[in-house]
């Protein structure tokens, strides 16, 4: 028997780990990511279940105090029991579930925040693994070239063709290239694996090679203010303002007693052992503060939302200049900068290979070209970072 569980135990967690190995190898998608990052988000949980606490608490709104039972002796003769229950009016109890269930709505707003920030982070990591690749592959094809010309360089020293200076400044631009790789492979597997520490998952995922000739076009407006995540949250802490402000006036409405209480000798009827009482709120000034502190709080509040609306507007316009900005250079690169790179790198090529140029000018211009190059990366993954922070303050992702 113990066989048995021990083998299938092992078949579990082997098939466990080889669907783990073969998830991470496969190339996934941002959505894929996001969802994976969603499912496994302690912080989502933990979200819901404010929720549901928020949610188990309006019962309790609508609760009376318990009764209270006496067993005393009124005539100094004999004992007697007595019950008597004490509640509110049904205003009282109205506004204190309003209240609760603005709190659930403030709940729900704030996991719409942590939803929304992570879908952000989990986009920005995989966008920059995207990048890195490319920016990697850019790398290496430059470095393959730059490795090649420094063995040729040391082949024409050897013959005295080039003197040490040549060499040298060969050997340098190829070990300069080889550090730079060496650096971008890092950035990759970092950002790989913060991705999959965001999905849940110890192994770092594959990512989509990223297609740098298609551009995501830019947003015409800003968004709608009013739905940002932020202010949103803003907005539904008025409400709640409000509503603590309809408890505090329910809260001057009086309170009522009914019960048993028998005060007679046991022939005593019924009706006489009866009894009623109100609880009247005589004392305005305690009540009139706090109404007036509550609806302190709920301008407050407010106040805190206008804020919230001109700091997302604010950063709003600067995430859509930014795009503008580099939606701009990105044109520029690809309708002028970067031809003038390729041609000027089989130019220079071709002038090296006829013996036209030196080893010293050929690295030098080719550089440059290539530096070119690296900078139209960077270029567009600043253009999808202001892409990313716009849908992310909107609420959009």
């Amino acid at each position: 028997m113990n066989t048995y569980w021990q083998k299938s135990a092992l078949t579990v967690g082997l098939g466990w780990v080889l669907s783990t190995c073969a998830w991470s190898q496969r190339t996934l998608t941002p959505e894929e990511a996001v969802e994976a990052a969603l499912k496994n988000s302690r912080a989502l949980k933990a979200s819901s279940l404010v929720i549901k606490q928020n949610e188990q608490l309006i019962r309790s709104t609508r609760a009376v105090p318990n009764p209270e039972l006496t067993f005393d002796s009124p005539t100094g003769v004999f004992y007697t029991l007595g019950v008597q229950q004490s509640f509110r009016l049904p205003t009282v109890y109205h506004q204190q579930a309003q209240l609760q269930q603005a709190y659930v709505g403030l709940a729900q707003k704030d996991q719409k925040i942590t939803e929304n920030e992570l879908k952000f982070r989990v986009k920005w990591t995989y966008l920059n693994a995207q990048f890195g690749q490319s920016y990697l592959r850019q790398l290496q094809s430059q470095d393959s070239a730059y490795a090649q010309i420094a063995i040729a360089a040391k082949r024409s020293f050897e013959v005295g063709t080039i003197d040490k200076l040549a060499l040298v400044f060969a050997e340098t631009q190829a070990a300069e290239l080889r550090n730079q790789v060496a650096m971008a492979s890092q950035e990759v597997i970092l950002q790989k694996n913060q991705l999959g520490i965001l999905m849940g998952n110890a192994l770092a995922p594959e990512v989509a090679v990223l297609p740098l000739d298609k551009i995501p076009l830019l947003m015409d407006t800003l968004g709608d203010v009013d739905s940002a995540p932020l202010v949103e949250m803003a907005k539904q802490m008025e409400v709640v303002g409000q509503k603590v402000v309809g408890v505090e006036k329910s809260s001057r409405l009086p309170s009522f007693v009914v019960g048993y209480y028998n005060q007679g000798t046991p022939e005593t009827r019924m009706g006489l052992r009866l009894r009623a009482g109100v609880s009247i709120p005589l004392w305005w000034g305690q009540y009139k503060s706090r109404i007036e502190a509550a609806q302190t709080a709920q301008e407050v509040a407010h106040e805190r939302t206008e804020s919230q609306k001109q700091l997302v507007s604010l950063d709003l316009q600067m995430a859509q200049n930014e795009a503008t900005k580099f939606k701009t250079s990105l044109a520029y690169y690809q309708s002028v900068a970067l031809p003038q790179a390729n041609t000027i790198i089989e130019t220079a090529r071709r002038f090296f290979e006829n013996g036209q140029t030196d080893y010293i000018n050929f690295l030098r211009t080719t550089n440059d070209a290539y530096t070119i190059k690296l900078r139209y990366i960077e270029t567009q993954r600043s253009y999808f970072q202001s892409i990313l922070t716009i849908q992310h303050l909107t609420g959009n992702l």
